[in-house]
């Protein structure tokens, strides 16, 4: 289990970053510069620590601590579920506590002002992290 950890951490961490530097213009101030480099990079390091809690939060449900070598539906919908949860909790006590603010681009859920990108931040990231994970896993056995 400890390959699959690092593997996580490692790719979320790429895949975060990519992400949130893509969405700077669905947030206020963020212009392109090193300082804002910066917080995405530092905002994909909390990123790899969500995507961590999914993968054990699935591996508790699942009662399987190998899951992520047979990605199966239960494994995959267990991750949207969590995702979903763990990223409106997190955007809704942040905009809540003015921790970052959305610009007009930011498309928005249609219930607590929350922002849609982040949302499926969540939802795609953590699948495509442990499909890669798996097929490292499996290339290297």
């Amino acid at each position: 289990m400890k390959n699959h950890i690092k593997y996580i951490v490692l790719f979320s961490i790429l895949f975060n970053f990519i992400w949130e530097m893509a969405q700077m213009p669905f947030y206020l101030n963020m212009p392109w510069n090193l300082r804002t480099t910066i917080i995405c990079l530092a905002a994909s390091l909390g990123d790899a620590v969500m995507i961590l809690i999914i993968y054990f939060l699935v591996l508790l449900f699942l009662k399987d601590s190998f899951w992520i070598r047979k990605l199966r539906l239960k494994g995959v919908m267990f991750s949207i579920i969590w995702g979903f949860v763990l990223s409106v909790l997190v955007e809704w006590i942040a905009v809540a506590n003015n921790l970052w603010q959305y610009s007009n681009f930011m498309p928005l859920l249609p219930f607590g002002e929350i922002g849609i990108t982040p949302v499926l931040q969540m939802l795609v990231l953590p699948l495509i992290v442990f499909k890669l994970t798996e097929i490292i896993i499996y290339l290297r056995s």
